[in-house]
């Protein structure tokens, strides 16, 4: 079992112990650190039983001729030089985010989340796409008649940053009979002012549209 765990990892407390899942990944861009880097979790056997999906130095413990052995974990893994600075500001944001009352950082999102959805409600002609209970703080959406795409361009050209297509689940969107969502997420700097920005820009491209 793999888990993708960018989209949660800078909003919840993850125990990969409690989840009991076989790997997890998340990248650093998603929680306030560089791009390019990020942290994938394995269970030690199943890490111990697959071979090095790339070579190069510090990857190796022995090489001859006849037989190569590989390093122990987690080197075996980590050939050539790695991103090491990528790797200090990945720890810089981690010690970050550890300082933060994750308690206050969860219950501001949370109210974030619900100022957001029962704003975008109010909008005509606008549906919520999921709805789930306790999910993370976003919300995706569709104008009637419109592309995402277009309600995106419109948005930014209003100075609102949201993120639109399939998002990366192609198979969810052909399910739903949707060509993709607009989505609007939202984060620890973040304020009602913000969603009140995204509710007025909505309905600004409403009218354009």
């Amino acid at each position: 079992m793999v888990v993708d765990g960018a989209q949660a990892v800078a909003h919840f407390d993850i125990d990969v112990q409690a989840l009991d899942c076989d790997f997890y990944a998340f990248s650093g861009h998603k929680m306030y650190g560089p791009t390019g880097i990020g942290v994938l979790y394995g269970r030690e056997k199943l890490l111990e039983a697959m071979p090095p999906w790339q070579s190069g130095g510090e990857m190796i413990e022995r090489v001859r001729i006849e037989q190569t052995t590989y390093a122990p974990l987690p080197f075996k893994f980590e050939a050539g030089t790695p991103d090491i600075s990528g790797a200090v500001a990945l720890a810089a944001a981690v010690d970050y985010l550890d300082g933060l009352d994750g308690e206050a950082v969860t219950n501001h999102e949370t109210s974030l989340l619900a100022y957001a959805s029962a704003s975008l409600n109010r909008v005509e002609g606008l549906r919520i796409v999921g709805t789930a209970p306790a999910k993370g703080p976003v919300v995706s959406f569709l104008l009637d008649g419109v592309h995402p795409h277009d309600v995106g361009t419109l948005l930014d050209q209003q100075g609102v940053a949201v993120r639109t297509g399939h998002h990366c689940a192609m198979p969810l969107m052909d399910a739903l009979g949707i060509p993709g969502t607009v989505r609007a997420s939202f984060s620890l700097y973040n304020s009602p002012a913000d969603v009140d920005k995204l509710s007025q820009a909505v309905r600004t491209a409403r009218s354009m549209l």
